[in-house]
């Protein structure tokens, strides 16, 4: 994890908003890049990530928590292709291409790495993608905010990969106003789903966090920037 609302390592910035790096059949990621570039940068250097040695730059959502570190990125690593749902601003996209970004737009699932998959625009409060990453342990689903609904974004990975087992879900779960029975049906529905393991960060809530905890038990993960998630830990 680069940036969350949330901090595991000292000399690592806790800031609202998601950013996550996948390293994944010699590929390397940058799910989001969270609300501030400076945040970014300082965090991406002390956990040793060159913005230089990116080949994808994906984003989940046009939410400030989200976006606000490209520039940053991109003028570290230009002509970056950055996979962008159909929905993103016509200026938002030209403004990216001044920095030689090559636009990728989403609108249906698709494999766009190998192992990588984007669940591609799903409708909600605001369109928004998610990231399935294919792995020896299952399928890993990540998500920004979830605003299409998190058990819905499950939903989708399963229609995608149907052969797969889910092995993870991670990101933000939007999940701040929702009551604790609301929460917990979902966590009925994540088991239902056979969900191996729970990550809720960012947008999930603190109070989201602890049911998850209390119901997953080892098998809830509590992210915070500077998190690292191996196969290991989800087999």
């Amino acid at each position: 994890m680069i940036c969350d609302n949330y901090t595991t390592r000292e000399d690592v910035e806790a800031s609202w908003g998601f950013s996550c790096l996948i390293r994944n059949h010699g590929q390397t990621i940058l799910f989001d890049t969270g609300s501030d570039g400076v945040v970014l940068e300082h965090n991406m250097a002390r956990l040793g990530v060159d913005p230089a040695s990116l080949d994808l730059l994906m984003i989940s959502h046009q939410h400030w928590d989200h976006t606000g570190g490209i520039y940053d990125i991109l003028n570290a690593n230009r002509n970056l292709r950055v996979c962008v749902p159909r929905s993103f601003s016509a200026h938002f996209k030209s403004d990216m291409k001044r920095y030689g970004a090559q636009i990728m737009e989403v609108k249906k699932a698709r494999e766009i790495l190998p192992g990588f998959f984007t669940t591609g625009e799903l409708e909600g409060i605001l369109p928004e993608q998610a990231a399935l990453v294919r792995t020896s342990a299952g399928t890993v689903v990540i998500t920004g905010c979830a605003h299409p609904g998190i058990v819905s974004i499950v939903e989708t990975a399963k229609k995608i990969l149907p052969k797969d087992d889910i092995a993870l879900v991670m990101g933000g779960f939007h999940l701040l106003d929702d009551s604790d029975d609301d929460i917990l049906q979902m966590i009925a529905r994540f088991k239902d789903k056979d969900v191996r393991y729970a990550a809720a960060s960012h947008c999930s809530g603190e109070r989201a966090r602890n049911l998850f905890a209390r119901e997953y038990g080892d098998h809830f993960i509590y992210l915070g920037a500077g998190s690292v998630i191996t196969l290991e830990d989800i087999e």
